[in-house]
């Protein structure tokens, strides 16, 4: 498998819940936008992790949210319907990344939140995601269920001892989001 499919199929795949509510492709996100974004997103939140004291890898953290929705270049970006339905998601979507051959160690360590950076990487995901959310919205597309979801899922993240201690951060992040 050669890495300019991957790249290629990255940059060019919409995601499908973005048009699922409206989202024309041609502003839809893309596989490639989300991941880079949720990569800088886990950089920055690492990093402020480190700066309180935490031992945590921004790299590797970074590295591990680049990286989370790779396998979507072999798969295609299944709607959250279909892959709640799919008992061996995982495992297929093992084996695309071993196809692609990339480390599949980080994709497990994002899937089962291993490490901190792993979990960080989880949250940037979908901080990611809910800060997309919240833009479309401002465009006047109905995304209301994605931020409703998202926003649970990240208050269940943040529980997290460690995750609780960027709680003001990721609340900046949040407020000043640009349409």
């Amino acid at each position: 498998m050669s890495l300019e499919r991957v790249i290629i199929g990255c940059k060019n795949l919409v995601r499908t819940g973005w048009m699922q509510r409206g989202v024309p492709p041609s502003i839809g996100e893309t596989v490639s936008q989300h991941s880079w974004e949720a990569a800088v997103l886990a950089y920055y939140l690492a990093s402020k992790l480190k700066e309180k004291g935490v031992k945590i890898n921004p790299e590797r953290a970074s590295v591990i949210a680049l990286f989370h929705d790779v396998a979507e270049s072999l798969l295609g970006d299944l709607p959250k319907w279909a892959s709640e339905r799919i008992e061996e998601k995982e495992e297929i979507e093992l084996e695309a990344i071993k196809e692609l051959g990339l480390d599949v160690e980080l994709f497990i360590e994002y899937k089962e939140m291993k490490s901190l950076e792993g979990k960080i990487a989880k949250l940037c995901d979908r901080l990611s995601t809910y800060m997309q959310a919240k833009r479309y919205a401002k465009l006047g597309y109905d995304v209301s269920e994605i931020t409703k979801t998202y926003e649970k899922e990240i208050e269940n993240l943040i529980k997290d001892e460690k995750l609780s201690l960027i709680i003001n951060e990721i609340n900046n992040l949040i407020k000043n989001i640009n349409g």
